[in-house]
């Protein structure tokens, strides 16, 4: 006998706990307005549109051979979801699933593989993709989906202040368990010394393809600093190195934008053009940051003299909430470094 979805679970499986998290946030989100759900579930489950939340009211519907003056009905779904803190779903518990799956009687019938995945994931489930679509003549979808994946769905809703907050405190869990990429909230910030303005033209930060001092992790937003501040803050959408002496050859880095649908040939191709735009004379190998638009701030280095190497990284999650790099970049402005903490 399952156990209703409660603010107070009560579980000591961490994943059990998380599993009642993800549900209670979205059940908020139906008594809110079924129409949330909706919108929530459309962005989480692509494809499935024959996912209809909530009651419906129609009126005159032909029926066979009768046409009633009302009808009020509610389609009927399953959605399963398995839980793990880390890639390790294995084919055998998600096929028990399915065969269950079967078993319900009617509707639209989904399982949600959800974890931590932070990479590449397209032939991770090919097995159970096959199982779907031939022994279930594919009446089951399977989707998996990271936590991050998760979040984005329920913030594509319509959210009242209320469950902005909400889903606030339920990202802010995420973090603290560790359930988001690590990369999310970080500040890579670069010199860009006398070349910063080629590279604010270009929309780009471009630096040697090497190690060392030039080696940079992986981090949601890039802060552009000259004359003892960080002027300009965006989003990386993503990291390539180019190499122009074999005829632009690129290897992706990062795509940090692929959630938002930017795929992997669009973004190599914008490495190159804006490499090359803003380095015309280049005959080395570039590692080429492919920024969001650029947005003015001033956090001021205010310790005596200039930065020190080439980056440094910052932390702007807790208490700034910046959703993307326009909001970072206000958070930011007039906030020194020697007050971070």
């Amino acid at each position: 006998m399952g156990k209703e979805i409660s603010l107070f679970s009560g579980y000591d499986q961490p994943e059990n706990r998380t599993t009642n998290y993800c549900l209670l946030m979205l059940r908020m989100l139906y008594q809110e307005n079924p129409k949330l759900l909706a919108e929530t579930l459309a962005t989480l489950l692509p494809g499935q549109a024959d996912l209809q939340v909530g009651v419906q009211f129609r009126q005159q519907v032909l029926k066979g051979n009768a046409m009633p003056d009302g009808i009020i009905s509610q389609p009927a779904f399953s959605v399963y979801v398995e839980t793990k803190h880390s890639d390790w779903h294995y084919d055998e518990q998600l096929e028990r699933h399915l065969e269950a799956l079967d078993k319900e009687p009617v509707g639209a019938k989904v399982l949600v593989a959800l974890a931590k995945f932070d990479g590449d994931i397209a032939t991770r489930f090919t097995a159970i993709e096959t199982i779907c679509a031939t022994r279930y003549e594919g009446k089951i979808k399977f989707i998996a989906a990271s936590f991050e994946q998760f979040l984005a769905a329920v913030r594509s809703a319509s959210l009242t202040l209320s469950l902005t907050s909400l889903a606030n405190d339920f990202e802010q869990y995420l973090n603290e368990i560790s359930l988001l990429p690590n990369w999310r909230k970080q500040l890579d910030v670069v010199n860009c010394g006398e070349f910063h303005s080629l590279q604010v033209e270009a929309g780009v930060y471009v630096c040697p393809a090497q190690g060392g001092p030039y080696s940079h992790r992986r981090c949601e937003y890039i802060g552009m600093y000259w004359d003892k501040a960080v002027h300009k803050v965006a989003s990386i959408l993503g990291v390539v190195d180019v190499d122009p002496a074999e005829g632009g050859t690129a290897e992706i880095l990062w795509n940090n934008d692929r959630l938002s649908g930017l795929k992997d040939e669009a973004l190599i191709q914008q490495a190159q053009e804006r490499f090359y735009h803003a380095w015309p004379d280049r005959d080395w190998v570039g590692r080429v940051f492919v920024l969001g638009p650029l947005f003015d701030t001033y956090f001021e280095k205010d310790s005596p003299g200039g930065m020190q190497g080439s980056k440094q990284y910052f932390w702007v999650g807790g208490d700034i909430q910046a959703q993307n790099a326009e909001e970072l970049a206000v958070a930011l402005n007039g906030l020194k470094w020697s007050g971070w903490n």
